[in-house]
Order: structure tokens, then C-alpha cells, then sequence
């Protein structure tokens, strides 16, 4: 997708039971696969939950790539389903950055550095596009 459409770009956390999140945060992990470097990975803190935060079973929280502002200025349909807390980590509209590649990880990473829950993205591809053939003319 464009970076216009980074909030169209998002991972899910759904609380299964009535926990504390307090520090929990989310990573961001891309293996580089590069023979010269010692260990090959590329990882970032995409989001920390606050302190305390208090989360219910059944809470889900979708984690965007984009913008808070562009959320509020070009809400994508599903962003108004109810039953989801919203989080950006992009700052203004242009400040955006898509994040997810086939095969990164991201990884949900309790406060004192267990991990809780870890999964691998892999986008399902795009359908091929249909081309009608023309018959041929003799």
C-alpha cells in the first residue's frame, strides 16, 4: 500500500483475560538474512502500553501504521466498527511509515521482557488480474 493508505496497515491484540498492561509493548523484528552481520536483526518498540493500564477480556486493540490525524481527517470504514481501541504510531498525516513486510515478525512483549505471543506476516497475495483476450481476427 501507499503511505497514504498506512492506516489501512495494522496488527491486532486481543486480551483474552482481565490483565494489567502496563509496559506490555509491541516489537517490530526483521530478520536481514546478511552473512557479515554477527546477528542479523532489525527490530524496533512500535508501541508501549502506559502505566497502569488496565485492560477487559475480549478488549482488541489494533495497532496502525499511520496516523491519528489522517484517521480523523479520512477514517477508513472499519476504523468506526465498535469493539476496537485505535492506536497510531505514525505522528502527523506525512509522518507515516508502512512497517510490515512478508515475513517480519511482530511480537507482543510483557513488561519484564517475556515474550507473550509472537506472529509472522504474511499477506495473502493479491488475486491476479483477469484479462479478457480479445479473439484473435483472421
Amino acid at each position: 500500500t501507499s503511505l497514504d493508505n498506512a492506516n489501512t496497515e495494522w496488527v491486532e491484540i486481543r486480551v483474552e483475560l482481565d490483565s494489567d498492561l502496563a509496559n506490555w509493548r509491541v516489537m517490530h523484528l526483521r530478520a536481514l538474512w546478511l552473512e557479515q552481520v554477527e546477528k542479523p536483526i532489525e527490530w524496533e518498540w512500535i508501541h508501549t502500553f502506559g502505566s497502569p493500564h488496565f485492560a477487559k477480556a475480549g478488549e482488541i486493540y489494533r495497532i496502525h501504521s499511520g496516523s491519528q490525524v489522517r484517521a480523523a481527517l479520512h477514517p477508513v470504514p472499519d476504523d468506526l466498527t465498535p469493539g476496537r481501541k485505535h492506536v497510531y504510531v505514525g505522528g502527523p498525516v506525512r509522518a507515516a511509515r508502512l512497517l510490515w513486510a512478508k515475513g517480519d515478525y511482530a511480537r507482543l512483549v510483557d513488561a519484564f521482557g517475556t515474550v507473550m505471543d509472537e506472529i509472522v506476516v504474511w499477506p495473502e497475495a493479491a488475486a491476479p488480474l483477469k484479462r479478457e483476450v480479445e479473439p484473435a481476427s483472421r
